[in-house]
């Protein structure tokens, strides 16, 4: 079972793509987050992570801002940014073998069905590294998709996406838990991330079992 300062890097690491060379310390070559500070509070401790770039000047100030931010959680801070990042402890709101009834992985002659789901993708846009893909279908249509988001050699990070007139109907929930029960049978850590706001998204985590390692903030 991995701590929680492990799930934060196992997070950061596959949604913004970035290399730690030690603790939580970016790496300075390869890819840099779009954000200069991210701050989280992880089992009682704040944990603060830097771009590299970003000067001991500017770390000062931005440190005064983010504090503010996150002690005015009402009020919108221009370039702040507040996520919740999950995994999966609890038990669902409903089995595994229930969701298998409703949401299945996709086969390899069904992916032209993405294509039908997110009509404005480019051709080239669902690779091997976004699988797992699992679908719930009525009649052939594929109403609701679950897949990796984001894909490292330790963790999948959970995308989901349910159309208007079939949302409220628990296949978002089937979706998610097969997804996840197919990401740990690679041997993967099944995550889920929201925006603070999405009040939808973490109904959705809750009943699908994921509950809150860190509450982030980045500032840019």
């Amino acid at each position: 079972m991995f701590s929680p300062l492990a799930l934060l890097r196992l997070h950061v690491e596959a949604v913004w793509y970035v290399r730690f060379t030690h603790d939580l310390e970016l790496a300075r070559d390869g890819v840099q987050p779009p954000w200069k500070l991210l701050v989280t509070e992880v089992a009682g401790e704040r944990v603060s992570i830097w771009r590299p770039d970003i000067a001991l000047p500017e770390r000062e100030i931005l440190r005064l801002q983010i504090d503010e931010a996150l002690t005015s959680q009402h009020v919108p801070q221009p370039g702040v940014h507040r996520e919740v990042a999950l995994v999966q402890t609890a038990t669902p709101h409903i089995t595994l073998e229930a969701a298998q009834r409703i949401a299945r992985p996709l086969l390899p002659s069904e992916h032209p069905l993405l294509h039908l789901f997110y009509p404005d993708a480019p051709d080239d846009d669902f690779q091997p590294e976004q699988e797992p893909f699992v679908g719930a279908l009525h009649e052939g249509r594929l109403l609701c998709l679950a897949h990796s988001s984001r894909r490292t050699t330790e963790a999948c990070e959970l995308g989901i996406e349910t159309h208007v007139e079939a949302r409220r109907r628990g296949f978002a929930l089937a979706a998610t838990l097969v997804w996840a029960d197919l990401v740990r049978r690679e041997g993967l850590v099944p995550l889920y991330s929201a925006l603070a706001t999405n009040t939808a998204s973490l109904h959705l985590a809750k009943a699908a079992g994921y509950r809150p390692f860190a509450r982030i903030a980045t500032i840019s």
